[in-house]
C-alpha cells in the first residue's frame, strides 16, 4: 500500500491521519520508568484469569520450575510510568507454607520455592532490590525442609528475620465473626504491595487456592479459621458472632447452598465467614493472585489422601493461574482441579457480602498467556485434573472425591472480554517496557462477532510494518504487541480490519 492509498483510507473513514490523537510508545533515551506495575493488559481487565503453560519435565526438575516463575515475571511484571508502585514499597509474597508434617517436599503441600524463586530473579530484574522483598507466613516464622530457607539465603529476601515483621491490628467493625484481627507484617502496611501465590492442591475447604491462603496473613491464634471462638481471643470477635453464623447458616441451609445440608455444613459456614472478614480487611494491598500449579495434589491438603498407604496423589499439571481477582482466579482453579464451582459455599457467601461478582466459570474471561501475550480461549479447551477432596461429603459418597454435580447457575452479566462491545474497536493501552527484552507497543482490539480480523501497522507513507495478528477470531477482546524498539522515530499507524470495518489508530515513537 503506498501513501496515497494509506491517506485515501484515512479520509473515507473521516480522519486526518495528523490529528488524529497519537499514543507514545517508545521513546529513545527516555527511563523505563521509576513505578512498579502490572502488564496494562491485566490492569485493564481485572475480570479476566490468565493462564501460563510451563514445560517442568518432572516434580523434581528445580530449574525447569525456576525458569516457569522467571518467564512469568518477565511478561507481567514491568516498570512503568507514574501512577504506579513506587520502588520503595515493601513487596510481599504470600506462598503457601502451611506445615508439611514433616514431609517437607515430598509431597506438594506448599507453593514451590523455586517457581517463587524465579518470580523474585525477574523483580530483582526490573530493579526491585532484595531488602524490599519479604517472604511471610504467619503459622510459623520459617519452615524448614520446604526449600524457603535456602532460597531466600540465594536471593537475599527477607524471610525469617524480625524486619517489618510486627503485627498490625485491624479493625473490622462489618465483620461477621472478627471484631478486629490481626496482621504479620508487612502485610496490610499501608506501603505494601501483596503478591499472593497458592498452591493448587485439595483440602477440607475444597481446593485451598488464593483466598483460603489469605488465611496465612493473620498472626496466632487468628489464623486458626477452622473451628469454634478461641477464648482467649474472645474480645476481638463481634459480641453475636456465634448468633449470627448461626442464623446464616439457617439461612443458607434454606436457600439450598450446596452440601451445606452436611455434617459440617454449619463448620464450613464458621470457616467461610472468617475468611471473608479478614479478606476485606487485607485486599487494599492485594496486587496479584497466582495459583502455582505446576504441580498439583489431592487429599486433605497435607499428607494424607486417596494414593497408596493413604497418600496424596501428585500429578504434573504445569500451569501458573493468575490474575487481579482472587474468587475469579479461584473459581478458574476450582473448575480446573475437576469441580464445579456452584457447588462451594464460599462463593455464594462472598457475592452476598459483596465481595466477590463471579460464579459460572463459563462467564469469566480466560486468556492462556503465550509467548507473544495473552490468547482469549473458551474454557472448555483447558485441560483439567481431578483432583479429589474431602470437602463435606455427601451421605455415602468416598471420603475423597469430586464436587462435580450440575449446579444451576445464576443469569450474570456476560464480561466485554468475552462478548466485545457492540461494534468492532481498536485502542492502544500503551507501552510495556519488558526489561532486557525491549519495549512492546500493547494493542487492544474488540470483535462482536467470531470472524476473520486483521491487526497491521503502517508507517506515514502508509508501508506496512507489521501484521501483528491475523486469521479467525471468536468475539471478545484481543489483544496483540508490536515490537517498537527496533524502528525510526515518526508516525505510525495501527489498523483493524475485520467485517467490513476499518479502523486506524495514530501512534507516536519518539527520538
Amino acid at each position: 500500500m503506498d501513501r496515497r492509498a494509506f491517506l485515501g483510507i484515512a479520509a473515507k473513514l473521516g480522519v486526518s491521519p495528523w490529528v488524529l490523537p497519537a499514543t507514545t510508545v517508545w521513546a529513545r533515551g527516555l527511563k523505563t520508568g521509576s513505578y512498579f506495575g502490572l502488564h496494562p493488559f491485566i490492569e485493564a481487565h481485572p475480570e479476566a484469569v490468565f493462564i501460563r503453560k510451563t514445560n517442568a519435565t518432572s516434580k523434581d526438575d528445580s530449574e525447569g520450575k525456576r525458569r516457569a516463575g522467571l518467564h512469568l515475571a518477565q511478561r507481567i511484571f514491568a516498570l512503568q510510568d507514574s501512577p504506579g508502585i513506587p520502588l520503595s514499597h515493601k513487596f510481599v509474597i504470600k506462598p503457601n507454607l502451611t506445615s508439611t508434617v514433616g514431609t517437607g517436599t515430598t509431597y506438594a503441600i506448599v507453593t514451590d520455592s523455586e517457581v517463587v524463586e524465579g518470580i523474585i530473579e525477574g523483580m530483582k530484574e526490573l530493579g526491585i532490590p532484595a531488602e524490599r522483598i519479604y517472604i511471610r507466613e504467619g503459622l510459623m516464622p520459617t519452615q524448614p525442609g520446604t526449600g524457603y530457607i535456602e532460597m531466600a539465603e540465594r536471593t537475599g529476601v527477607h524471610y525469617g528475620d524480625a524486619d517489618a515483621r510486627t503485627a498490625v491490628a485491624k479493625e473490622c467493625p462489618d465483620g461477621v465473626v472478627f471484631r478486629r484481627t490481626k496482621f504479620v507484617g508487612p502485610f496490610s502496611y499501608p506501603d505494601s504491595y501483596l503478591i499472593n501465590i497458592a498452591k493448587l492442591k485439595t483440602h477440607s475447604m475444597g481446593l485451598t487456592l488464593c483466598v483460603k491462603n489469605l488465611q496465612g496473613t493473620n498472626i496466632r491464634p487468628y489464623i486458626r479459621f477452622c473451628g469454634g471462638l478461641q477464648p482467649d481471643i474472645a474480645e476481638d470477635f463481634q459480641p453475636d458472632a456465634q448468633r449470627h453464623v448461626d442464623d446464616l447458616y439457617e439461612k443458607h441451609l434454606q436457600a439450598g447452598y450446596p452440601r451445606w445440608d452436611t455434617a459440617k455444613g454449619a463448620y464450613m459456614e464458621m470457616w467461610a465467614q472468617r475468611t471473608m472478614d479478614s479478606y476485606s480487611l487485607v485486599r487494599s494491598t492485594l496486587g496479584l493472585n497466582i495459583i502455582e500449579g505446576m504441580v498439583a495434589q489431592n487429599g486433605d491438603g497435607f499428607a494424607k489422601g486417596p494414593g497408596p498407604g493413604v497418600t496424596p496423589e501428585v500429578f504434573l499439571t504445569n500451569a501458573l493461574i493468575f490474575g487481579k481477582d482472587a474468587f475469579r482466579v479461584d473459581i478458574v482453579g476450582h473448575w480446573l482441579g475437576g469441580h464445579e464451582p456452584g457447588n462451594f459455599g464460599m462463593f455464594h457467601i462472598a457475592r452476598e457480602r459483596g465481595l466477590s461478582t463471579a460464579l459460572d466459570p463459563r462467564n469469566i474471561p480466560i486468556y492462556v498467556w503465550e509467548d507473544d501475550g495473552p490468547k482469549l480461549t473458551p474454557l472448555d479447551r483447558l485441560t483439567r485434573t481431578p483432583l479429589t477432596t474431602p470437602y463435606l461429603p455427601l451421605p455415602g459418597e468416598s471420603e475423597y472425591h469430586l464436587c462435580n454435580e450440575p449446579f444451576d447457575y445464576p443469569q450474570e452479566p456476560v464480561s466485554a472480554c468475552l462478548s466485545g462491545q457492540a461494534k468492532p474497536e481498536l485502542r492502544v493501552l500503551g507501552r510495556h517496557h519488558r526489561g532486557r527484552q525491549g519495549p512492546q507497543a500493547l494493542i487492544e482490539y474488540s470483535l462482536p462477532h467470531d470472524g476473520n480480523a486483521c491487526v497491521e501497522v503502517y508507517d506515514a507513507f502508509g508501508e506496512r510494518v507489521g501484521v501483528l495478528a491475523r486469521g479467525q477470531h471468536s468475539r471478545g477482546i484481543h489483544m496483540a504487541a508490536w515490537e517498537a524498539s527496533g524502528v525510526s522515530p515518526g508516525v505510525y499507524f495501527s489498523r483493524l480490519r475485520t467485517q467490513g470495518y476499518d479502523h486506524v489508530q495514530r501512534l507516536a515513537v519518539l527520538g
